[in-house]
């Protein structure tokens, strides 16, 4: 019974889960695509496009909470459950340390104390979601590969536009989530 019941929730949660996925993959690549086109810069005062930057990210990341559990859910593995489950206290993690910047003008001192955990968690959940989904194939492999590499695009290629491969990954994986969830 209580199979029947886990299995109704996700199917009724993955669809909500993608449509949010989606739109977190469409904040990234506008973050992406404001980041691609603006010098690079250094200052730690929070310019006006960084606010924009810093708010659409921050989204982002909290709309793909959903999808990550979800998707380790689905991923029906150890691994993947808590993979999932990490990666979305990352990106939680994450967020609080954003937005707090963000609302500051600046990084408070502790911002780093927060940030390295957070992108550690980020980091290690998203692979070991891809190792799961890829080895489950809840996930086109190609796909599992992508949500490998949204920590890496999101935060090494970031000032050169990552956001705009990260949102598409999301964008994509959303899509399948709503498409599967109504099947």
């Amino acid at each position: 019974m209580t199979q029947i019941v886990e299995s109704q929730t996700t199917t009724r949660n993955r669809p909500l889960a993608g449509w949010a996925a989606a739109a977190g993959g469409v904040a990234s690549m506008v973050g992406g695509a404001v980041q691609a086109v603006r010098p690079a810069d250094t200052d730690p005062i929070v310019s006006t496009s960084d606010h924009v930057i810093l708010t659409v990210t921050a989204l982002a990341l909290v709309l793909w909470i959903p999808a990550y559990l979800v998707l380790g859910r689905d991923a029906r593995r150890a691994v993947g459950t808590w993979g999932g489950r990490l990666a979305a206290f990352g990106a939680a993690l994450l967020v609080i340390g954003m937005t707090s910047t963000n609302l500051h003008g600046q990084d408070y001192s502790w911002f780093s104390i927060v940030a390295v955990p957070a992108n550690l968690a980020w980091l290690a959940g998203s692979v070991c979601l891809a190792v799961a989904t890829w080895r489950s194939r809840t996930l086109p492999r190609w796909l599992a590969v992508g949500v490998a590499l949204v920590w890496p695009c999101s935060i090494f290629l970031a000032q050169s536009g990552g956001g705009l491969v990260a949102g598409a990954v999301f964008v994509v994986v959303g899509w399948l989530m709503v498409a599967r969830g109504r099947a």
